[in-house]
């Protein structure tokens, strides 16, 4: 009997040394984790509890920019640049100027009293046997455009023209006045020839010519033209013209002109005759 007993009493000290050690736990437990509430206090403090702990995870100094991958391959050899030479367009043909259509007309008509050569012949002029038969004075100051080809025979100096010509800035004579004076050859089949440039810029060339006592005709020939011509007769007297010629061709063309005694009628001396011609 006296062994049971002592059995129960060990094991009745067993529980309460555990019912101890349960509430000792228990009171360490709130003592670290929270306040106990006071017996005398009306209410309960409330417990507050600390939020979760975890670990800081540091921060980097800034962004990390990783190179691309390029950039951690070894260099290569530097690429081939083709340079290309500039390409020229291509020239096209110049277009070919239009063909000149050739222009040549003569009229015949009367001659003014006075006639002015300077204020006519823009481009040039000429007057013959001003002092001798051999006198020539011209334009001043450019190239001579009407060419005196020359005659076959003698020519002779006449004072008595029914006409006056006048002029000024000429060369040899830089000015004249009022003179009636020509040249003339004597007998048939001969005369004076003229040649003038032509191009595709339409001119006009007067001349001015007569007859004594005879029948003249004048041709004019062009390049690309048909050849045209006119005829002046007196058989008693002298008679005067002007023969206005308009002309046309391609660049280098020539105009020629011939004026003839085709008939005389003087045993002697039956003429044609010039005085003038102006270019404009």
């Amino acid at each position: 009997m006296h062994v049971r007993l002592s059995m129960w009493a060990r094991a009745q000290r067993r529980r309460w040394q555990v019912v101890l050690a349960a509430v000792g736990l228990l009171s360490l437990g709130v003592g670290a984790g929270g306040v106990l509430a006071d017996a005398n206090s009306p209410e309960p403090v409330p417990l507050t509890l600390a939020p979760p702990w975890e670990p800081v995870v540091p921060s980097p100094g800034g962004p990390v920019t990783l190179p691309p991958p390029d950039a951690l391959r070894p260099p290569s050899a530097p690429a081939t640049i083709e340079v290309v030479a500039p390409t020229t367009p291509a020239r096209t043909a110049a277009a070919s100027p239009a063909p000149v259509q050739p222009l040549l007309t003569v009229l015949a008509g009367q001659i003014p009293a006075e006639v002015d050569l300077g204020r006519e012949g823009v481009k040039d002029w000429v007057h013959w046997g001003l002092s001798t038969a051999s006198s020539v004075d011209r334009k001043w100051g450019v190239t001579a455009a009407i060419k005196d080809l020359g005659s076959p025979t003698a020519r002779g100096r006449y004072d008595n023209n029914p006409q006056v010509y006048r002029w000024s800035a000429g060369d040899p004579t830089w000015a004249w006045d009022d003179t009636p004076t020509g040249v003339y050859v004597c007998g048939a089949d001969t005369g004076f020839v003229l040649q003038l440039p032509a191009g595709p810029a339409t001119r006009t060339l007067r001349l001015y010519a007569g007859v004594w006592m005879a029948e003249g005709q004048l041709t004019a020939t062009l390049d690309g033209a048909a050849a045209v011509s006119r005829t002046l007769v007196n058989t008693q007297a002298l008679s005067t013209t002007r023969f206005e010629i308009k002309f046309r061709a391609a660049a280098g063309s020539r105009l020629n002109l011939s004026w003839n005694a085709t008939e005389v009628y003087h045993p002697t001396c039956g003429n044609v005759d010039i005085q003038a011609a102006t270019l404009s």
